[in-house]
């Protein structure tokens, strides 16, 4: 079973970087497989540090001082337990041999890649062409690195994206209640997080 450092980030940070995987497709075409990984993670993490801004600015606006209390602490178990994960031989195990996939698989299709942009760069196939065929390559490739556990965590996933719909459109309102009860679904959905994520965690020290 593969080691999942977090349930509830991805889904706080899903809005901004969905957008960012046609790009993060064209970056690999562009560029060698080390920078192309590094600047996306860069993008990544610049991004999802300003969604969890917007988020933190939801809650000491809106929540109550008792959820308030509640939410920043669940947040930063959440991070320390994220952080001491991150810290364990199977997580570094697991990390090398993704890094070591990502590598092999770039090499595999090197041929392919740069035929792909010599034949935009000829004119024979437009951007959007050429775009489409990066993307069926390195969209096949995750896709063979996720069909494994994406079906357990689906409904996990729906259900925290139904919480921040719900939030969105309270905040929208300004409904302060609609927004704290929102909220209380979210730090229910956040506990449980941390309880996997401590289970991880001693299954790997």
């Amino acid at each position: 079973m593969k080691i999942r450092s977090s349930l509830i980030v991805p889904v706080l940070a899903a809005s901004i970087l969905a957008p960012a995987a046609g790009s993060a497709v064209m970056d690999h075409s562009n560029q060698n497989n080390t920078s192309a990984t590094h600047e996306y993670s860069k993008y990544e993490n610049h991004h999802k540090g300003n969604q969890e801004k917007k988020f933190m600015n939801i809650i000491n606006k809106y929540a109550s001082s008792d959820l308030k209390t509640k939410l920043t602490q669940d947040l930063a178990t959440h991070k320390n337990l994220e952080n001491k994960l991150h810290n364990t031989a199977g997580f570094k195990k697991q990390e090398g041999q993704e890094k070591s996939e990502r590598q092999a698989f770039f090499q595999a299709h090197k041929q392919e890649i740069q035929s792909i942009k010599q034949q935009e760069k000829d004119g024979k196939i437009t951007k959007q062409e050429a775009h489409k065929k990066f993307e069926a390559i390195f969209g096949n490739h995750e896709g063979k690195n996720h069909d494994n556990d994406k079906d357990k965590f689906k409904g996990k996933e729906n259900g925290e994206r139904g919480i921040f719909k719900e939030l969105k459109s309270a905040v929208q309102k300004k409904d302060q209640a609609a927004i704290n009860t929102a909220l209380e679904k979210f730090d229910q959905k956040l506990q449980q997080s941390n309880q996997e994520l401590q289970k991880q965690l001693n299954s790997n020290q």
